[in-house]
């Protein structure tokens, strides 16, 4: 008899990983500050909010970073 797999219910949709942080990117005079998008922890994927983190759904490419 096997038991159910344990899935957090905060955790990414795609790896599983339970944390995320926001993305640093410059503004528009240069200034590094936080921005809305998250990064998961696990998949280094970015999500524009935590619902979607959770649901595994992402709306631009793995690996995409804007900061630079």
């Amino acid at each position: 008899m096997q038991s159910p797999k344990y899935s957090p219910a905060n955790s990414c949709g795609f790896c599983g990983a339970t944390s995320y942080r926001r993305v640093v990117a410059r503004d528009t005079l240069g200034v590094l500050r936080a921005t809305e998008r998250l990064l998961c922890t696990g998949c280094t994927r970015e999500f524009p909010d935590v619902k979607t983190w959770r649901q595994g759904r992402q709306d631009t490419p793995a690996g995409f970073s804007p900061a630079g």
